[in-house]
């Protein structure tokens, strides 16, 4: 059988070779931007005299927490690049390459990762329990960065999604809580007589956005239809990936002004709602997924699944270290900030059983701009 040559410079792909290192970069920039604001918080603390650090055991806690999600999904995801090779370079022998020879460039000129990865870590009834909850726990950090990143003068938000995207959601997560608990309370805004906008125009309509936009995906890709046809599977596995990312970089840059917000309880009354929607639709894919997993392969195929394949185990583990972190969030600063599951509730609770002459507010324990004591 006569076999053709490999295309002409197959091996000399620079633009690949491009956007892959890019790609690293990337993470790697993000990433020491974020760890290097962290250190400098951390130093002008250290030599305020009004205000004092952390308890460093708590600082030492969500930093052990960030190195173990980073060491333990990228140990995961260089094997991925690994065995994506090798299945590539076995299907690629067609052209008689030479096994001995690192053939990278047609590799990465030829395989899409992002699309083979997610692909993997989604079709799948047991594989999909573990990657569904990533959905969540990003949105649930997109919400996090808006609430209360912002009310403490965080402004690199933009940072931490982008860098949950496009390394861990964990490892972003471990970040943004040691960034938030190195960030004291900012002084209330003061007042202005600016012109009023209406309250129902603020950038919470966009992590609501945000929220649909996440949670709907969750949802359509739990659908065999989406497993089976990768047309219909990248644009909604795109669409939370964009969506989370709006409003980060709308506040990256468009100028502060225009986010001029002084409705503190306002914003906590909307923010209830959109965490009580996440929840609940979290708790329903959980339970939705659960039952098709064990239906398909039992509680035993779950467990299989962790560590059946590279991309799988990566995901999974980033799903185990956020659960890990928001654990370990509540139990150590749940008597300053309150649980934001039970106040969310309680605070849909007062709405419904209002009289009919005011919505009931009620001051969380993490009110906005300023730290009650």
């Amino acid at each position: 059988m006569n076999r053709e040559p490999p295309p002409e410079g197959a091996d000399t792909n620079t633009r690949p070779y491009l956007i892959f290192f890019s790609y690293m970069l990337t993470c790697f920039l993000v990433s020491v931007f974020i760890i290097a604001k962290i250190f400098k918080k951390y130093a002008v603390l250290k030599k305020s005299t009004t205000a004092s650090p952390p308890p460093s055991k708590h600082v030492w806690l969500f930093s052990i927490l960030a190195a173990g999600s980073l060491l333990t999904t990228w140990t995961f995801m260089v094997k991925y690049f690994n065995v994506s090779y090798q299945a590539w370079l076995m299907w690629r022998s067609y052209y008689e390459l030479d096994p001995h020879h690192r053939h990278w460039g047609l590799w990465l000129k030829e395989t899409s990762l992002f699309h083979e990865a997610w692909e993997t870590v989604v079709v799948g009834n047991a594989r999909y329990w573990w990657s569904h909850q990533i959905f969540f726990f990003a949105l649930a950090l997109g919400l996090y960065l808006e609430q209360r990143g912002v009310r403490r003068g965080i402004k690199h938000t933009w940072a931490f999604m982008l860098l949950g995207q496009i390394v861990a959601i964990s490892f972003a997560t471990n970040l943004f809580l040691l960034t938030l608990i190195l960030s004291p309370p900012s002084p209330p805004p003061p007042s202005t007589s600016a012109v009023q906008r209406p309250k129902w125009l603020g950038p919470w309509l966009l992590n609501l956005g945000a929220v649909f936009t996440t949670v709907i995906p969750a949802y359509l890709l739990a659908d065999e239809h989406y497993w089976h046809h990768s047309s219909d599977f990248m644009p909604v596995l795109l669409t939370p990936h964009i969506g989370l990312l709006v409003l980060p970089f709308v506040r990256a840059f468009v100028p502060a002004k225009y986010f001029l917000d002084n409705d503190v309880a306002f914003n906590d009354q909307v923010y209830s709602y959109m965490w009580v929607l996440t929840f609940v639709n979290a708790g329903i894919m959980l339970l939705r997924t659960t039952w098709l997993a064990v239906s398909y392969g039992g509680f035993q195929g779950i467990q299989s699944a962790l560590l059946e394949h590279p991309a799988v185990s990566s995901v999974a583990f980033d799903v185990v270290f956020c659960w890990i972190t928001w654990f370990c969030w509540n139990r150590t600063q749940g008597s300053a900030i309150g649980s934001v599951a039970r106040e969310s509730i309680d605070r849909v609770k007062e709405t419904f059983e209002d009289d009919g002459a005011g919505i009931a507010i009620k001051s969380n324990g993490f009110d906005g701009s300023v730290r009650r004591r």
